[in-house]
């Protein structure tokens, strides 16, 4: 926790250097217009602040990591400039996307223009078959921990809607590293959140050791659901040992598992998966 605040801190530390001396964005709730006609110039200004502020979530390129990809002519969260305007500005409640509030009233508007020229670029090809990808999912057991549409296990991630959540890349690493690609857990008390799913040994001074994944903590508790979907609450002091294991994952590698044609029809599929009926 104290590393991902550092590098929170840090972050907002070279941001604050990109915004200089100038205003920044005015009372929550008071958002800039988009720009008119963004110039090359916008564009690339708002590059930089896409570099500093959303490339660790959304990628270099904008094809997505822990965050959505914004790659797409049309967002879910904001059909226009307007709307990821706002969103730069006020962020979206109950998730990791924060408002960028250090940026100046034009940083935000070029970053916003940069975000929808994203959305301009040719469409991702896909190298898998989805329909293969259905087999894959089915035949790994993927719903042994993951609900799809209503099906599955609530242990991990829902994935009805992961195909506007994540990218290809994302979605491929968490199958062969996913040690490596953890969503984040929104705080609601706090501007930061922190990686979901990782296996946590919680040994309590009388009774055995769970092994689960944090479902919640804060400075007295911690709740943790293990393997059979069971939810344990501790309270950190009647724990003989609190272990976190952020480098090991409770969902298996499947590499060597699964060849690159499985791989690549399972991340198929799975972007297909976008929630809609």
């Amino acid at each position: 926790m104290r590393a991902h605040v550092l590098t929170r801190c840090r972050r907002v530390a070279l941001a604050l250097g990109l915004a200089g001396s100038a205003a920044v964005v005015t009372a929550r709730g008071q958002v800039p217009p988009p720009l008119a006609q963004p110039t090359a110039a916008d564009l690339a200004s708002g590059a930089k602040v896409f570099e500093v502020y959303c490339a660790r979530c959304h990628g270099m390129d904008g094809s997505g990591g822990s965050g959505p990809p914004l790659t797409r002519p049309r967002l879910r969260r904001a059909a226009d400039e307007a709307g990821v305007i706002a969103i730069v500005s006020e962020g979206v409640p109950g998730t990791s996307m924060m408002g960028a509030w250090s940026l100046s009233e034009i940083e935000t508007q070029q970053v916003a223009a940069y975000v929808r020229s994203l959305g301009q670029r040719p469409p991702e090809t896909l190298t898998g078959d989805a329909d293969s990808g259905r087999r894959v999912y089915d035949s790994a057991g993927c719903a042994a921990c993951h609900i799809l549409e209503g099906g599955g296990t609530a242990f991990g991630p829902d994935l009805t809607d992961v195909g506007v959540l994540r990218g290809t890349a994302y979605l491929r690493e968490s199958l062969i590293n996913p040690a490596a690609a953890r969503p984040e857990r929104p705080l609601p008390y706090e501007p930061y959140g922190y990686p979901a799913y990782v296996q946590v040994r919680a040994r309590p001074r009388r009774g055995d050791e769970v092994v689960g994944v944090r479902v919640n903590e804060d400075t007295f508790t911690i709740q943790l659901r293990d393997k059979t979907g069971r939810l344990v609450s501790f309270r950190k002091a009647d724990l003989q040992q609190l272990a976190f294991e952020p480098e090991t994952s409770v969902m298996p590698s499947y590499r060597g598992q699964l060849d690159d044609t499985q791989l690549n029809d399972l991340v198929a599929y799975l972007m297909t998966r976008t929630g809609r009926p």
